[in-house]
């Protein structure tokens, strides 16, 4: 299977693909590697099996995005999905049993024709982490004296895991456990990852004082200009992207009001800050419409978006056109009532998100 025939057999763009499979190795889902030979090279991807209910409910990073993607509630309608019944007690069992079934078959079976192949197996895939828990290990114990016998397996687990979901480096990860651990405590219950994870969710609202902490961005892969703005979108400030948009020129001091804006009073990412001023420019004539921006910064806001290829997305989608309501219908006589016909808005069907790729 190679790109080629994807792009030409279901019509996706190169970008869509590099896109896609950059956002299933994200997830854990598949893995790439690349093998130069003499004459040609190529790319074999591994794909993995997605995690089940009991393992995802239990992963930190899966909860923590699926939470802040869907809120709260619809989150624990979902997990109730996925619940098990009640055992059934104290009730007359009439479930057949295996030699009931299969006995007759057994008999049947001799002894080279029993199966000696290897053993199938469901191999899922686990996310991918840049962090190193032996330097994490040694910098809380150098810089914290909190030594690796004071943490449980699980505690650890949970850093690493609270590490790969906010990209914080070995030393951001250390001084936040520091901060929030109580050796009073009992042991695998030292640190405080609830109150941990609030002050990490409230501290990545101000890019200024989050970004010492975190891991430089992991740029997507290819060489397209989209693909290219995508990355300057998500490695430069604000400043320095409309300088780069402006060819160098400096900013207006209204322009520079406004990012500032967008910064403090949205809580807006720089990543998502560059997407939106880009696309105001582009679809308004190279003008930076306040009242526009602010209106779509409000969007971005309440949709929680983090990342520059996200915040294009959520601009691009079409808005629902909420239409009128439906006259009433005419009396036909004095007992029935024509019934009016529902109106659906095609736009709200999950398959314009499909069509749309297509395009």
């Amino acid at each position: 299977l190679s790109f080629t025939l994807i792009h030409d057999h279901f019509g996706f763009s190169y970008d869509q693909i590099s896109i896609a499979f950059s956002k299933l190795e994200g997830l854990g889902l598949m893995r790439s590697f690349y093998v130069e030979y003499n004459e040609f090279s190529e790319y074999v991807l591994e794909l993995y099996a997605p995690k089940d209910p009991a393992a995802f409910s239990q992963d930190q990073i899966f909860m923590n995005l699926l939470n802040d993607v869907l809120g709260p509630r619809h989150t624990q309608d979902l997990l109730s999905l996925f619940t098990l019944d009640r055992e059934t007690l104290n009730k007359e069992e009439v479930t057949s049993t295996f030699a009931e079934i299969y006995a007759d078959r057994i008999f049947d079976i001799k002894g080279d024709d029993l199966y000696k192949g290897e053993p199938l197996e469901n191999v899922v895939g686990n996310i991918k982490f840049e962090f190193d828990r032996a330097a994490f290990v040694n910098i809380l114990t150098r810089e914290r004296k909190i030594l690796p016998s004071a943490l449980s397996a699980e505690e650890l687990k949970k850093a690493e895991q609270m590490a790969g979901l906010y990209n914080l480096t070995e030393v951001a990860t250390a001084e936040r456990v520091g901060d929030f651990y109580d050796a009073l405590q009992p042991f695998g219950a030292r640190v405080d990852f609830v109150a941990m994870n609030k002050h990490l969710q409230e501290l990545v609202k101000y890019p200024v004082l989050s970004k010492p902490l975190r891991r430089p961005v992991q740029e997507l892969a290819g060489e397209s200009q989209k693909i290219k703005r995508i990355n300057l979108m998500e490695t430069y400030s604000p400043v320095e992207f409309l300088q780069y948009l402006n060819e160098g020129t400096k900013i207006a001091p209204a322009d520079y009001n406004i990012l500032t804006t967008l910064s403090h009073d949205y809580n807006l990412l720089s990543p998502v800050i560059n997407a939106l001023v880009y696309y105001t420019l582009y679809h308004n004539n190279n003008e930076l419409i306040r009242a526009l921006v602010e209106k779509n910064a409000s969007l971005l806001a309440r949709n929680k978006v983090t990342t520059a290829l996200d915040a294009l997305d959520t601009l691009e989608r079409p808005i629902k056109k909420r239409g009128r309501a439906p006259k009433k219908a005419p009396i036909l006589n004095d007992d029935k009532k024509e019934e009016a016909t529902p109106q659906v808005d095609d736009l709200d069907d999950p398959i314009w998100d499909e069509l749309k790729k297509l395009k």
